[in-house]
């Protein structure tokens, strides 16, 4: 929990992510080139960050000092990510989350993955999934490699998130994952994006064990270039559609899946939620302010959700800075104000009613002041 004037505040990590991107797990070459930009990524968003292999690789043990006890969280919900073609045992699946969840009781909220161009037969033993792991939510994803577009017009895609929220998992993630595109914005008072000595191009260094030599093969480890992930996207019309057919269905946005304009209209429809993940970095700056300001008059403070994206942030320093944010004096007037209720609101009690999450706190949750 964290303290906001005086009253303790749950705290409700809504973007969590227990992944492997480590070298025996890369795919040469775009698993080691995504896996580089991840950490480049983390780099320009938590300044000198933690330990590369903390970054590669989350345990039970970093999960447990930075989000928990450093980042004042009560809960996280986790959501994976599979990237089968860049990760030989999957990037962040679904069963690796109900394994950590299991050594750290009452701490998680699971949600499932569904991808939308792998069609109906892919969607098979969805409804059991998500009664067998409790699974309050779905993200959608591609399983093999995002394309880059999202379709969300099928007849099927409508029937099977009917059913699964009918089991439970009622609540649906489009566009939230780990970016690994260069950061938006620039820190007002930091400077170039890039912290000294991080080249943003820097070509991925292969691991040793992918010399040809020492694999014990005199074929080339690598035969094609490195293809980037694309970031995904999606069709506005066949949301709007897709939402209107599933009023009871909540369906949560990733702030920066869409240009802030389009971002605010959707506000209209009164299921859809905004996770607030890539712009929390940026409390400093303008950019964030005027974002944060349109985003809180479209959707008002009960319809974001706060969340970390980490272990590309830690979320200790944007719990601190959210609960204490204030427009500066220029924009005081043009945006609602962000008071103890909405901060409340957005740092937990949101995601608390969204996810059914109980009001009980681990005895072992960390308070901040």
């Amino acid at each position: 929990m964290f303290t906001v004037g005086g009253q303790r505040i749950l705290v409700i990590d809504a973007q969590v992510h227990v992944w492997d991107a480590s070298p025996h797990n890369q795919a040469i070459p775009d698993g080691e080139a995504y896996a580089t930009d991840l950490l480049r990524r983390h780099r320009e968003l938590d300044g000198a960050g933690l330990p590369p292999h903390d970054v590669e690789r989350v345990s039970e043990h970093s999960l447990t000092r930075d989000v928990f006890e450093g980042g004042y969280v009560d809960r996280a919900v986790l959501q994976p990510v599979v990237l089968g073609d860049l990760f030989v045992l999957g990037f962040s699946p679904l069963e690796w989350h109900a394994e950590v969840a299991g050594w750290m009781p009452g701490r998680f909220v699971l949600s499932g993955e569904l991808d939308p161009g792998g069609g109906q037969p892919g969607a098979r033993g969805l409804g059991p999934r998500v009664r067998r792991f409790d699974l309050r939510g779905l993200t959608l994803c591609e399983r093999r490699r995002p394309a880059g577009w999202q379709r969300l017009g099928d007849p099927w895609l409508r029937r099977t998130l009917a059913r699964c929220g009918a089991a439970g998992a009622d609540v649906v993630h489009i566009g939230v994952g780990p970016s690994t595109l260069p950061a938006p914005w620039r820190r007002e008072d930091s400077g170039p994006t890039s912290p000294p000595g991080v080249a943003r191009d820097r070509p991925p260094r292969v691991p040793g064990w992918a010399e040809p030599v020492r694999a014990g093969s005199a074929l080339p480890a690598r035969t094609r270039a490195a293809e980037r992930v694309a970031p995904a996207g999606f069709d506005v019309a066949q949301f709007r559609e897709l939402a209107r057919a599933l009023p009871d269905i909540r369906f949560v946005l990733g702030a920066g899946c869409l240009p802030g304009p389009r971002l605010c209209r959707l506000a209209e429809l009164p299921n859809v939620y905004v996770l607030l993940t890539e712009i929390l970095p940026w409390t400093d700056s303008l950019d964030f302010a005027h974002a944060f300001g349109q985003l809180l008059a479209a959707y008002g403070p009960e319809r974001l959700l706060f969340g970390s994206g980490y272990p590309l942030v830690r979320p200790g320093r944007l719990v601190r800075e959210l609960a204490g944010y204030r427009f500066p004096d220029e924009l005081r007037h043009r945006y609602p104000r962000f008071d103890t209720a909405a901060k409340r609101a957005v740092l937990g009690g949101n995601a608390a009613r969204l996810y059914r999450i109980g009001r009980s706190v681990p005895a072992t949750a960390a308070a901040g002041a």
